[in-house]
């Protein structure tokens, strides 16, 4: 390999079945919802929900598991306290107006919404779980961004 890509000498002139694989992902879930693991709500360039930022990916084939990558895990606490989470009307606001607010004149459309457990840590750099709105924002039809938005306080999460 040179440069993260397979030299002519080493390219395999054609695909076999011998050659085939599965890209196996899983996200942690807790009461239900997935968690938006730590780097997914610190990076810009981690944030967005694909099986490449995946907590846990592995790759397999018939010679058996070939790639195994496991991130951080959270054993989330459950402390049976009730949040009462915004309306999604709400929350959905904050993301047009962030977005009506920017100056050009591009078009932006939401692609995707979902709703996450964010694991950060706190003040006291401690884990702590909030829940969040992640949206996926087009612009132009051309490029993907991520906005976070507390579901609780409607504020957003700001990425680096």
């Amino acid at each position: 390999m040179q440069l993260g890509h397979i030299t002519a000498d080493r390219r395999k002139a054609s695909w076999t079945e011998e050659d085939d694989a599965y890209l196996v992902y899983a996200y942690q879930l807790h009461n239900g919802i997935p968690i938006l693991h730590q780097w997914m709500s610190i990076y810009r360039v981690m944030a967005q929900d694909t099986p490449d930022n995946a907590p846990v990916t592995a790759v397999y084939s018939g010679r058996g598991i070939e790639k195994l990558l496991i991130s951080t895990v959270y054993q989330i606490e459950d402390t049976q306290k009730t949040l009462a989470l915004r309306d999604f009307d709400e929350i959905a606001g904050v993301v047009e107006e962030k977005h009506e607010n920017i100056l050009n004149d591009a078009s932006y459309t939401v692609t995707r919404a979902k709703l996450f457990q964010m694991v950060h840590l706190n003040e006291k750099q401690e884990y702590a779980v909030d829940p969040v709105w992640y949206f996926e924002v087009m612009e132009d039809g051309k490029s993907s961004s991520v906005t976070l938005v507390n579901a609780v306080t409607g504020k957003e999460k700001y990425l680096q």
